[in-house]
């Protein structure tokens, strides 16, 4: 693999009156010398690979509503463009096709780039006193912690787009793993190698994250208001606004969940599904759940239902870029789905408000093309401003289901539909319909049914039809290629 070039860009703030959050360079590069000399420099570091995942390649486009779902089939294939468009290729899986092997290139070297931020940032910030920060040594092991967090997700993520699930991966070596900077080759590893260093840095991640939200003082942190609004800091928690938009960072919950999803990755269900638990009753100094769904009421302002979002990214121009591809725009793809598709939806359950017409998540476009369009990234004035910046990674409903698959496989029905259930619930549905599950593949079928409706938007309805095995198309193709230029073998 090639030695990656490192650009540290600061982080964009949610609120206008925190962008003076740094007082750093105004060029997006920064001289590596310079960067690390001082803490607010580690913080300019840190920021940077938060930016580089919100970027266009990763979650802040291909990794959510765009090609992620377009892998899904979400959308429309009679409006995804011609043969000339990069999504018209993905949506019948044609990685090979000279339109689609540029954005498959950029999410593998963006996020090998990310990766190698990561390394940096690790390696310098280990042998670096607590003098050198204004929260002394809180402020570097938040750093440090979220830094290992950041690498051990990264990759996961890569892993799950470029190579196969472990129960189909052979003993063969898929990708590398970096944990060296500067590093030019690593070996291949085999599923279970690379599993294993995910694993290893996400519980080492975890044990520091540990050590900060969960002190005196800073729990409160990870409450809606201050998670993802800023809140008003008060008791001990440092008053510095870095320590603030606790759900925009990989915090000590972030972590638990990414370990969640990646046991359930790997076929662990139980180490998933303690995990899980611990993410959705996890309580604030109060002894209240710092997780709640998002109420109803509250969609046409909360269209990311972001009371739900247990770890998120921010994009400023999020609402722009979509704009693209929204209705009859610029751009020749555009990401609706058939109204068709739409009208099954309702009539599984006409009470859900994430596909009801006037739920506040989807919009009808009759007028253009008799189809339907989701909401949440769209630029409706009652949204709220941090709403339209929100780029969901994980949310509570994700921990629910991951907590079924353990009750499915082991028969127990019963409690495996009640897990399903408590999403669908709270969205609006009808309780009690799913009596009747009784093997692990209908209990699949439910799953993505209900996925289908909770992730539009948000690239994680490929993910479990690949967990499932189950082909969206006769054409699916579950694993992307290694970009050629990319390989060592």
């Amino acid at each position: 693999m090639r030695k990656l070039k490192i650009l540290y860009v600061i982080f964009p703030l949610l609120l206008t009156a925190c962008s003076n959050w740094l007082d750093v360079k105004p060029s997006n590069q920064v001289d590596e010398d310079d960067l690390f000399n001082s803490g607010s420099g580690y913080r300019t570091a840190l920021n940077g690979i938060y930016k580089d995942m919100s970027s266009s390649a990763l979650w802040g486009r291909e990794l959510t509503w765009g090609f992620a779902d377009v892998l899904g089939q979400y959308y429309s294939s009679s409006n995804l463009g011609t043969s000339a468009q990069a999504y018209n290729r993905a949506a019948q899986y044609m990685y090979d096709d000279k339109k689609l092997e540029p954005l498959i290139q950029s999410i593998w070297s963006t996020g090998y780039n990310v990766i190698a931020n990561c390394n940096n940032l690790i390696q310098n910030i280990s042998q670096e006193d607590t003098v050198m920060f204004d929260e002394k040594r809180i402020e570097r092991d938040m750093i440090h912690g979220e830094a290992l967090a950041c690498r051990g997700f990264m990759h996961f993520e890569l892993l799950r787009y470029f190579a196969p699930t472990p129960e189909e991966a052979e003993d063969k070596l898929y990708m590398p793993y970096y944990d060296k900077f500067p590093s030019i080759i690593e070996s291949y590893l085999t599923m279970p190698e690379f599993i294993t260093r995910v694993e290893k840095d996400l519980l080492a991640a975890r044990e520091i994250m540990k050590t900060i939200d969960l002190l005196d003082g800073m729990l409160y942190l990870l409450q809606t208001n201050f998670r993802y609004e800023g809140g008003v800091s008060s008791g001990e928690a440092p008053s510095d606004i870095f320590f603030n938009y606790r759900g925009f960072r990989m915090n000590y919950t972030a972590v638990t969940a990414t370990l969640a999803r990646l046991y359930f990755y790997a076929n662990r269900l139980e180490e998933a599904k303690d995990l899980a638990t611990e993410v959705i009753d996890f309580k604030d100094q109060n002894g209240a759940n710092v997780f709640s769904f998002t109420k109803i009421a509250e969609y046409p302002q909360k269209t990311k239902l972001y009371d739900d979002l247990i770890f998120a990214l921010s994009q400023r121009t999020l609402t722009d870029e979509y704009a693209k591809y929204d209705e009859k725009m610029e751009n020749e793809s555009h990401l609706i789905m058939d109204m068709d598709v739409w009208e099954e939806l309702v009539a599984e359950d006409a009470g859900d408000a994430r596909v009801s017409n006037d739920g506040g998540l989807i919009r009808l476009l009759d007028d253009y093309y008799y189809a339907v369009a989701s909401m949440k990234y769209y630029n409706a004035p009652e949204m709220t401003d941090v709403n339209k910046r929100i780029l969901p990674v994980i949310r509570l409903s994700e921990m629910y289901y991951i907590r079924g698959e353990y009750y499915a496989s082991q028969g127990d029905w019963q409690t495996a539909a009640k897990e399903l259930e408590m999403v669908s619930g709270m969205r609006g549905c009808t309780t009690g319909k799913l009596t009747d599950l009784s093997t692990l593949e209908e209990y699949h079928e439910a799953v993505l049914l209900d996925a289908k409706k909770e992730f539009w938007g948000e690239g994680q309805l490929f993910h479990f039809q690949k967990k499932f095995g189950i082909k969206p198309t006769s054409k699916t193709n579950f694993v992307l290629p290694i970009p050629a230029n990319e390989s060592t073998l």
